[in-house]
């Protein structure tokens, strides 16, 4: 996880770790050595964040899998780890989030800055210098817009098409269902911005009993940047 500790030491956090499960102990240092750096617990059995470290923690070049999502919420939690984001570390937490892919923040950073970055890690770069101080904080609230309460599935969200649904965060997003494209919709808090809408392939993405994960194309924005 050599280039996921670069976020963190962006970010001005010392180590990475989850909420809910302790970090494994370095070994102690002969006098006058560096301690080696505390590596990240694994994400308990059944838990948002073990689904989206399933395919690995490394950075690589499948832009339509989590690792940027991933490594946001390990990033949050490792500075705030009292965060509501660890939600997404407890097993069968009776929860929806929508992914945003790798692809969506590749995007997100290309708004944010007028760049375009080519590889994950020099996304997670852009994003960071451009948040500045604030990344951490701005990080846990997008996060938070991402995640209802229940486990809400494709046709159930079709069910409810033109209804706002509270977020984790509080402000709402509304899913509205595209018939000729089979899919959702969700038209969030940025007016001026295309929606993200479900990719079909990623939908209906169980968690343990009770949780459940729909990848997104794009990332939800919880006010109008």
């Amino acid at each position: 996880m050599k280039v996921r500790r670069t976020i963190v030491s962006l970010l001005g956090a010392a180590v990475l770790v989850t909420a809910i499960a302790a970090p494994v102990a370095a070994a102690p240092a002969a006098q006058g050595a560096k301690s080696a750096p505390v590596p990240a617990a694994p994400a308990p059995a059944g838990s948002i964040l073990a689904l989206l470290e399933a395919d690995g923690t490394a950075f690589d070049r499948d832009w339509y899998d989590f690792d940027i999502l991933e490594a946001a919420g390990r990033t949050v939690l490792g500075a705030k780890p009292g965060s509501p984001v660890a939600a997404i570390t407890v097993p069968n937490a009776g929860i929806t989030v929508f992914a945003p892919n790798d692809r969506a923040f590749q995007l997100l950073a290309l708004s944010l800055t007028g760049k375009w970055s080519w590889t994950e890690e020099a996304v997670v770069n852009s994003l960071v210098t451009a948040l500045g101080a604030s990344a951490v904080d701005t990080l846990e609230t997008v996060l938070r817009y991402h995640v209802i309460p229940g486990k809400v599935d494709f046709a159930t969200a079709t069910s409810i098409s033109g209804t706002p649904v509270a977020t984790d965060l509080g402000p709402t997003i509304t899913p509205r269902f595209v018939p000729w494209l089979n899919t959702l919709v969700l038209r969030d808090q940025d007016p001026n911005a295309a929606d993200p809408w479900v990719v079909n392939s990623k939908r209906d993405i169980p968690v343990g009993t009770n949780s459940m994960v729909h990848g997104i194309s794009l990332v939800l924005r919880f006010t109008d940047l």
